[in-house]
Formats: structure tokens, C-alpha cells, sequence
């Protein structure tokens, strides 16, 4: 199977006017179109099929890297 590097990563929620951590992960790049802002040291390698198809490099919600097959 493949692998990709996801991150953790806060936004700015309207709600509260504070930074918030995204409930998913994603890659860089990903990351990057949302205007969010990545934490560095949560980078971790991810099989692709914790990618959600319906919203290009991001982890299905919930997405935990502890809770992956080895």
C-alpha cells in the first residue's frame, strides 16, 4: 500500500475567533489550499486509504495515527 505524510494542523474558527485544531489530519499541501497552518511535529506517514476520496488530502474525521496496522 502506499503512504503519505499527514500533519495536524489548526484553523481559525468564525465561532470563537481563535485557532483551533482541525478533527482531521492532511498533507502539506492540503493544508496549505485551506489557508490552515501545519504543526510541524506531528508529521506521521499514513496509509493512503486514510485519505478521504471526496476531499483530496485529508484523513477521514477522526483519523488517530495510533490506531493504524503496523
Amino acid at each position: 500500500m502506499s503512504k503519505v505524510t499527514v500533519y495536524q494542523f489548526t484553523l481559525y474558527d468564525i465561532t470563537t475567533d481563535m485557532q483551533r485544531k482541525s478533527r482531521r489530519w492532511a498533507t502539506q499541501e492540503a493544508i496549505e489550499r485551506i489557508g490552515g497552518e501545519i504543526l510541524d511535529h506531528t508529521a506521521t506517514v499514513a496509509e493512503t486509504t486514510a485519505l478521504d476520496p471526496a476531499i483530496p488530502g485529508m484523513t477521514h474525521m477522526g483519523f488517530d495515527p495510533r490506531r493504524q496496522s503496523r
